[in-house]
């Protein structure tokens, strides 16, 4: 591999791996995972970029410098910390900052030394970074055995970026004429080519998900749609009862004169008023509950580990909530709703006689008068 190849096709390797990220993290509302990877791609191709324009200059290139090492390690950090925030794990930012930076002093130290020979000097300054990747597979990797995925991979990244480097000052100080600039352009490339096709991966898996589960919400209130609810519910009561619970309740939610709330104040306002409504649904609901838009104005919720009284005084409050005397100053309408609540049990385990049983106490609140919740029978 000639010398300009070596500095200029991992640039280039960068550069379009850099480009397919961006495109994919504009598609994907800019997820702070993807925009890391991003990143990372920029900063090892500005380094080489920046080895370029010494060998350029210097016209005769002899070891990659510690401004190329640092990006490197710059990169596996921003790297590592993708991989844990796409898995929505803490991302040790501080410990990795700290790292970097104490890494990058001691390079620094060791260029003052200003060692008479330029190769013992860079394979020093490589042997610091590896310790600086090393120490960051420990911030970022697992603290026990059955940690997640995500901190296992974030420390392979280190932990090889630790090993490449190692092995560049290893065989820089024993093989002294090797072109070191092609071997590491050697080693690293395919690296480089590995990681993007990897990342590129899971981006278009992430993709996926997301416009899978585009399908199963509601475009307006951003809860679950009536598909989302079934599959969902479905998946939520098997694990309930494999756990060994025997409490869950439904209750369905039913906006009072709706119709006349879009007929005298406009679709706009009718769009406003289900997601305010939905919003106070979702404050009722725990982090193990499922709530769904079924269609128009009704609403769903299905709660797991309660039973149907106590989801009753629930939907008591957010009727309460909603129960306001004028309109407010924005514009919006003043609204009240009914709600019908069934409990599954022993005697009801069946989710569809659950939601049935819910929809005829519904039809009994919106008869009686409105603005209550109905308990089934």
């Amino acid at each position: 591999m000639s010398v300009g190849a070596a500095i200029f096709v991992p640039v280039l390797v960068c550069a379009l791996f850099a480009v397919a990220t961006y495109e994919q993290w504009r598609r994907m509302g800019r997820a702070d995972h993807a925009a890391s990877w991003l990143w990372a791609f920029v900063v090892v191709g500005a380094g080489w970029a920046t080895t370029a324009i010494e060998a350029v200059l210097a016209i005769r290139f002899v070891f990659p410098g510690a401004a190329l090492a640092l990006c490197w390690f710059a990169a596996a950090l921003l790297g590592a910390r993708g991989v844990r925030q796409r898995a929505e794990k803490p991302d040790r930012g501080v410990v990795m900052l700290a790292i970097w930076v104490g890494t990058a002093i001691g390079v620094s130290l060791l260029q003052d030394l200003a060692l008479s020979d330029p190769m013992l000097r860079s394979s020093m300054a490589m042997v610091v970074i590896a310790g600086g990747g090393a120490l960051a597979a420990v911030a970022v990797g697992p603290r026990h055995r059955h940690a997640s995925p995500s901190a296992w991979i974030g420390a392979l990244i280190c932990g090889l970026f630790a090993s490449l480097c190692l092995t560049l000052a290893i065989v820089a100080l024993r093989f002294p004429s090797v072109a070191m600039l092609e071997f590491t352009s050697s080693l690293f490339v395919p690296l480089l080519v590995l990681c993007g096709v990897v990342i590129m991966s899971c981006l278009n898996e992430d993709r996926a998900q997301a416009l899978e589960r585009l399908a199963r919400t509601d475009a307006l209130t951003g809860v679950w749609n009536r598909r989302g609810f079934e599959e969902g519910a479905r998946h939520l009561l098997d694990r309930f009862r494999a756990s060994g619970g025997t409490a869950a309740a439904v209750a369905i939610a039913d906006i009072d004169g709706f119709k006349g709330i879009n007929d005298g104040h406009g679709h706009a306002v009718g769009d406003a008023t289900l997601a305010r409504f939905a919003e106070t649904l979702r404050s009722a609901t725990g982090s193990g509950d499922l709530l769904a838009r079924l269609g128009g104005e009704e609403f769903a919720i299905l709660a797991i580990g309660v039973d149907g009284p106590v989801l009753r005084q629930r939907m008591d409050r957010v009727r309460s909530l909603l129960t306001v005397a004028s309109i407010d100053p924005q514009g919006m309408p003043a609204i009240t709703a009914s709600f019908g609540v069934a409990s599954l049990d022993a005697d009801h385990r069946s989710l569809r006689d659950a939601l049935e049983r819910a929809d005829r106490a519904l039809y009994r609140a919106k008869s009686e008068g409105r603005n209550r919740v109905t308990l089934a029978e």
